[in-house]
């Protein structure tokens, strides 16, 4: 659907018709997210920023473009960039690729070898740093704030919301998406966002805000930060006002409503940062989404953007295949048993299945006891009966596999009794 109104928006540009709206083609379209302050201009951040080329030559190249005034200054982003044509090392085919955006997590720099990964999978991908840092991790000229606690919470208490770490992170977000969408090379109807951990954060801010983005995978990050094991302690230590401005401006729960793409929501079921509680009502949020539950998945930069499943679901989703594994929903709760649908991809078959599922109702997420044990699969009516162990559950999910090895999950399940 936003590839149809991005088309019927350039039809109406060349006819002459187009509103103010669309003054260009790539404008951002805000006119749907209903907060009564709007901290972040998206028709600027829709320009693309002046940028200079770092180093030109290299099969993954660098830059440093503008963002954002921080303190009352310019400041400067450094960033990485390549694309199928510059990795191998030829000259342009002219053939439009589709495009990735890549935020880094907290400790995170921008990651030369995640631009290198994606763009021999096809893709023209930008990753950009976060700290105001430079290829040797020192500060650029005119760097922006630094991913500290300080910036990212204590802050907000002086009052100057613009001075906050999260809202310079989405403005470059932003910005290195419209400075991508500037590129000859990169095809504006296919273009994505993905992040981990403060990254998949600030993916979820930044997919709800720009609506230009096709899809996104936020991976480990969400919402609602106040319930976090990790992050409401951050939040706690903040006076109250500073803290209820905290989750009003900045916690993506307030904005995932308004979210246009079509949002990968990958996470394990062990995290310490993303417990499930908050992740459920994050995703819950969407309304275009795909959940995919990894057991036991580590937390780390290479563990979050290693899963297959993100290409699987960026390689559908930017050619109009947003579901392109299998699914699985449940349909129905009797006699104390679950029937689970199967939905399984046209060639392909469910593979394996488990049935993974916690009752530890004392330990914190990073440390719940969960148990796991195989399931029947009824081949012809793909579907799966499990009945309820007796000791029930608070949560539980179905994690299964297809021919290829790809998975599939259903969403959470929650006892309803424990809501």
């Amino acid at each position: 659907m936003n590839r149809v109104k991005k088309i019927i928006a350039i039809l109406l540009l060349l006819a002459g018709g187009a509103s103010a709206q669309f003054q260009q083609p790539w404008l951002i379209d805000a006119r749907h997210i209903q907060v009564d302050t709007l901290l972040w201009d998206l028709n600027e951040l829709s320009r693309a920023p002046q940028s200079r080329w770092l180093d030109d030559t290299s099969a993954v190249r660098s830059l440093l473009y503008k963002s954002v005034d921080f303190e009352g200054r310019p400041t400067e982003v450094f960033a990485y960039y390549s694309n199928p044509d510059i990795i191998a090392g030829r000259p342009t085919t002219h053939q439009r690729f589709p495009g990735l955006v890549l935020i880094h997590g907290g400790g995170g720099k921008a990651f030369r070898e995640w631009v290198e990964k994606w763009a021999n999978e096809g893709y023209a991908a930008i990753a950009m740093d976060l700290s105001g840092n430079g290829a040797d991790g020192k500060k650029v000229e005119q760097p922006g704030p630094e991913q500290s606690n300080e910036n990212k919470f204590q802050k907000i208490e002086k009052g100057n919301l613009k001075d906050v770490w999260t809202y310079h992170a989405v403005a470059t977000g932003i910005l290195a998406h419209s400075l991508l969408l500037s590129f000859p090379e990169v095809d504006p109807l296919r273009t994505g966002v993905t992040g981990i951990s403060w990254g998949g954060y600030l993916t979820c801010l930044v997919a709800s805000l720009d609506s230009r983005f096709i899809a996104a995978a936020p991976v480990y990050g969400c919402g609602f930060y106040d319930e976090s094991d990790v992050f409401k302690q951050n939040l706690n230590a903040l006076s109250p006002a500073a803290k209820a401005r905290w989750m009003k401006f900045f916690d993506p729960s307030v904005y995932l409503t308004y979210s246009k793409p079509f949002m990968f929501f990958i996470n394990g079921n062990k995290d310490k940062h993303y417990n499930v509680g908050p992740y459920i009502k994050t995703y819950e949020l969407s309304k275009n989404k795909q959940i995919c539950i990894i057991p036991d998945m580590p937390h780390s930069h290479k563990d979050g953007w290693a899963p297959v499943e993100i290409r699987t679901f960026f390689d559908g989703a930017l050619n109009g295949n947003p579901r392109p594994f299998v699914t699985a929903s449940v349909i129905g709760l009797d006699k104390n048993q679950l029937t689970v649908l199967l939905k399984p991809v046209a060639g392909k078959q469910v593979a394996s299945a488990e049935f993974y599922y916690t009752s530890d109702l004392t330990s914190d997420n990073e440390h719940r006891l969960w148990l796991h044990s195989p399931v029947t699969i009824n081949e012809d009516a793909q579907t799966i009966v499990q009945p309820i162990p007796k000791e029930g559950y608070k949560y539980a999910f179905f994690y299964l596999k297809d021919t290829d090895g790809i998975s599939g999950t259903t969403v959470f399940l929650k006892d309803s009794k424990l809501e």
